[in-house]
């Protein structure tokens, strides 16, 4: 095959997922769902190439990218503040449903043996949250719930994946190492949690001085993957090592990186998200007409793996989920009963999710590419390899399918839908008063202390009324407020407008710069959620981007003037506009 045989399956890939992905919107089905039926139907359309599924392409080239980008938006803070639940999902969960589907399915078809069938249970065992929080931002959903299903698709595949390699392991010897098993588990959670650590601090130290927005956002893109080949190297989980770096990076970013570098790496990341979530879920439709033909499949084998697995994924997960929070409420009530007596009554811990969202959340367990992905690095004297294979892309589809068409429907029919951009804005509006209220008093202590003229002071306080920059950029036109700027600029500096814009233009940016630290503060000490902390920085990147393209242009032209000074006698560097702002 030519080159442009070879790139013509992955354009029209990448053109039909745009397109699908475009109109799912308009249809109100989730992207992920649409994507998955598309290509289910297109798998037996005669012409459509056939899509093998590499899994170590998928896990080592699609999965850290998604999986970073995904961990840079989440909040530490948040996800602080619910671990415990995360833990218990993302692992405790995920170790649950693969023994019980191994137990279960080598029960029900004897003649798979039970480490083969807890390949499988490791395989199905991690939801994949992106369909289920596509639907739920789309119908709303209180934020510890989102923040629940984000934290525990963020860890369970590093759970899912390291038990697989458990079990792989198992078939070569035909019996399951418990103690080997447990040192495994434990260096790769741990090993994961210290190099993804490491490769986020260094990471951070590094882009700090790259300096430029392209430079920056090319090293973010190879960032993911230093994490997981750094952690794979040395024996640990490489997705979790990709997600504790995405963790890392995503905290520090606000008071790291200029506004320019932000807005580009938001818009190159937001992008190429967008493509590889489509590709991975059309891969899974894809698959099916391939797997379908595969004369190792025996239909009665296949029948029961399928029914039996798809029952207890399902069944395994509303029951733990029940039985931890009964678990955790009486616990809660012990702690209240005895702990009076030492001073700590657990009162200040959150409270558990309602049976409501426990219901919507044990109805969230769909299943995705990982699982895909992971079934196909099976080895290949595993006992009914292919039956294994198939069972798990019909519970894929089953999951994605049944559940995330209905998901809606739960979220109503339980009344849990709430309004979370109403909450969002609220945040927004209070986080905004606080601002406005340090803004004013810097203007004020900026007068007071005569580093401004009592003309650019009311220019401030306009500004202030109005929040638009362009009530101040009126002060370029009055000839009065020039000729007083120049004065209290100096001799050298009347006569020269420019010098009193770049001195205007750097006191709106030390005002923004007030603005974002506000935001970080309440960030900080959990009064502002991450999602409205991007938005409100997201604002204030594009301001300052403006105003340093506006301070670049005028700085250019302050290298004309005939001053015979490097500085104006307001004190302010000609240059201070394009300066490295918070490093």
């Amino acid at each position: 095959m030519t080159a442009v045989e070879h790139l013509l399956p992955v354009v029209g890939l990448v053109v039909g997922v745009i397109v699908v992905t475009g109109l799912s919107g308009r249809i109100g089905v989730p992207a992920p769902i649409a994507l998955v039926l598309i290509g289910v139907g297109a798998s037996f359309v005669p012409g459509v190439p056939g899509y093998a599924v590499d899994p170590e392409f998928v896990l080592s080239v699609l999965i850290p990218p998604l999986l970073y980008a995904a961990a840079v938006e989440s909040s530490v803070l948040a996800i602080r503040t619910v671990l415990r639940s995360i833990i218990r999902l993302s692992v405790g969960l995920v170790l649950v449903t693969a023994f019980a589907v191994g137990a279960v399915l080598s029960l029900v078809v004897p003649v798979i043996p039970f480490t083969a069938a807890l390949a499988l249970g490791a395989i199905v065992a991690p939801p994949d949250a992106v369909a289920a929080v596509a639907v739920a931002r789309r119908v709303g959903l209180p934020r510890r719930v989102l923040v629940l299903l984000e934290g525990e698709s963020l860890f369970n595949d590093a759970s899912s994946l390291v038990l697989l390699r458990v079990a792989t392991a198992a078939l070569a010897t035909g019996a399951l190492a418990w103690g080997a098993a447990a040192l495994d588990f434990l260096w790769a959670s741990v090993g994961g949690l210290l190099i993804g650590a490491a490769v986020g601090l260094v990471a951070s130290w590094t882009r700090r001085r790259l300096g430029g927005a392209l430079a920056v956002t090319a090293f973010s893109l190879v960032i993911p993957y230093v994490a997981y080949l750094a952690a794979e190297a040395a024996g640990a989980s490489g997705v979790l090592a990709v997600v504790v770096a995405g963790l890392v990076l995503g905290y520090r970013s606000p008071t790291e990186e200029a506004a320019l570098v932000r807005l580009t790496e938001t818009a190159t990341w937001e992008s190429l998200r967008y493509v590889l979530e489509g590709i991975v879920f059309a891969l899974i439709g894809l698959q099916l007409r391939h797997l379908v033909g595969d004369p190792a499949v025996r239909p009665d084998h296949l029948t029961g793996a399928v029914a039996v697995v798809l029952a207890t994924v399902v069944l395994v997960r509303p029951a733990y989920l029940f039985l931890g929070a009964g678990l955790t409420r009486l616990g809660r009530w012990a702690q209240y009963r005895w702990g009076r007596e030492i001073g700590d009554d657990g009162r200040d811990r959150p409270a558990p999710p309602t049976w409501r969202e426990q219901a919507v959340m044990s109805w969230a367990g769909m299943r995705g590419v990982v699982s895909l992905a992971a079934a196909q690095t099976l080895p290949l004297e595993t006992p009914y390899r292919s039956t294994l294979i198939l069972a798990t892309v019909a519970v894929i589809l089953a999951t994605l399918v049944l559940q995330g068409l209905s998901l809606p429907w739960v979220i109503r029919r339980l009344g849990v839908a709430g309004d979370p951009r109403g909450d969002l804005d609220r945040e927004r509006a209070a986080a905004s008063a606080q601002a406005g209220a340090a803004i004013a008093a810097r203007v004020e202590q900026l007068i007071v202390d005569g580093s401004v003229t009592a003309q650019q002071g009311h220019h401030m306080r306009r500004w202030l009324a109005v929040r638009d920059w362009h009530s101040w950029d009126d002060a370029d036109t009055d000839t009065d407020t020039g000729a007083e700027a120049g004065r209290a600029a100096g001799p050298d500096a009347a006569g020269s407008p420019g010098r009193v814009v770049h001195s205007r233009l750097d006191w709106q940016q030390d005002l923004i710069d007030v603005q974002r630290d506000v935001f970080i503060t309440m960030r900080n000490a959990g009064d502002l959620s991450e999602e409205a902390l991007r938005e409100l920085q997201h604002d204030l990147d594009l301001e300052e981007a403006l105003l340093g393209r506006r301070t670049e242009a005028l700085s250019g032209h302050l290298t004309e003037l005939p001053t015979g000074r490097d500085e104006p006698d307001d004190g302010v560097p000609a240059e201070r506009g394009a300066r490295d702002r918070r490093s």
